[in-house]
């Protein structure tokens, strides 16, 4: 009798061992997964985060565009076959290096 009751004592502290690594892993996913992901995956910094904004032209001496995106000054390229006026409102496709590829907003 003396070793079913060793027996059972193991494979209790076996079984409770196992569920705790398994919640470890749980909580660690769940973590990863609230935290890291707030927006949906969207980045919030850096320069991938600029995509989909809108900003506006400031400068444009003829072959350099510069944009301001969130108080930021970033040099653009634009995509179309007309040229974006100073002052008008554009929209950040991508990224292209240090450039920003941009298009006219379309007016509503």
């Amino acid at each position: 009798m003396q070793w079913t009751k060793t027996i059972s004592n193991t494979v209790y502290y076996l079984s409770l061992l196992l569920a705790a690594i398994g919640f470890f892993f749980l909580g660690a996913w769940f973590y990863q997964v609230v935290s890291w992901y707030p927006r949906g995956g969207k980045p919030v910094t850096g320069a991938k985060s600029l995509i989909g904004k809108t900003g506006q032209i400031v400068r444009d001496n003829g072959t350099n565009m510069v944009v301001r995106v969130d108080g930021q000054n970033w040099n653009a390229k634009y995509s179309g076959n007309i040229r974006p006026a100073v002052g008008e409102k554009v929209k950040v496709l991508a990224i292209r290096g240090l450039n920003l590829l941009i298009e006219p907003v379309k007016k509503s």
